[in-house]
């Protein structure tokens, strides 16, 4: 009798041990099956994320480039082309620029806004490819200075909000130059504050940089309007 309930209890314990077995195998297979899902929908959420970036950055490139365009389709374009031409004619740093500056009026500003600089009120103007800063000291009776600068020679610095009781400023940029080939020293060129606040100002300048340094074939979308269709085209 001892024999026999030992038996019964080793083929118990071997049944039981194969029901775990089983049910491990059942469990690893659902786990399995749910990496597996989980991994397919993080990729199309990161694929979807990755389209909306994509869209976003062609929508900031077609308004930029459909701006700078616009000169000679647009009254409003057309003229503050004109005026910025008239402006960059007196530049007074015009040969200081790597690249050739052309003679027609074609630069559409795209962000015309106030600047301080030092103690001169003036108006910065940027284009897809330059910055140009009109100041004068004593309106209409005191001279004006005008000062142009290339989008790629140049590099922002956001400096922190004065803290001074008396004359508090808010935060300004300096534009900084490379003075050597290993452009590791550089120098302060300009320094201003300007009305729409230093962070959005180099912020629109960062965009406008990306646009003009960038390659035209890097961003294709397809005819459907995103990056997922290139990658997940429905057969």
């Amino acid at each position: 009798k001892i024999s026999d309930e030992s038996t019964n209890d080793e083929t118990r314990l071997s049944s039981f041990e194969h029901a775990m077995r089983a049910v491990s195998l059942v469990v690893a297979a659902f786990q399995r099956q749910h990496d597996v899902e989980q991994g397919s929908r993080l990729g199309r959420k990161n694929m979807q994320c990755m389209d909306r970036l994509a869209k976003m950055q062609a929508h900031k490139r077609n308004s930029i480039l459909k701006i700078r365009d616009s000169y000679g389709s647009n009254l409003l374009a057309t003229n503050a082309a004109d005026d910025y031409h008239l402006l960059r004619q007196k530049s007074s740093n015009a040969g200081s620029l790597s690249d050739t500056i052309h003679s027609i009026p074609d630069q559409v500003p795209l962000l015309i806004c106030n600047v301080l600089v030092g103690n001169a009120a003036g108006t910065c103007f940027i284009t897809s490819s330059h910055i140009l800063f009109h100041t004068q000291l004593v309106p209409i009776i005191g001279g004006d200075k005008v000062h142009l600068f290339s989008i790629k020679d140049v590099e922002l610095t956001i400096n922190p909000p004065s803290k001074a009781m008396l004359s508090p400023l808010p935060a300004s940029i300096s534009l900084t130059t490379s003075i050597s080939r290993s452009k590791v020293t550089r120098e302060e060129v300009y320094h201003f504050i300007p009305s729409i606040g230093a962070r959005r100002f180099a912020k629109f300048l960062e965009v406008v940089r990306d646009v003009l340094v960038e390659n035209p074939d890097t961003l294709k979308l397809t005819e459907r309007g995103g990056l997922i269709y290139m990658y997940d085209e429905p057969k």
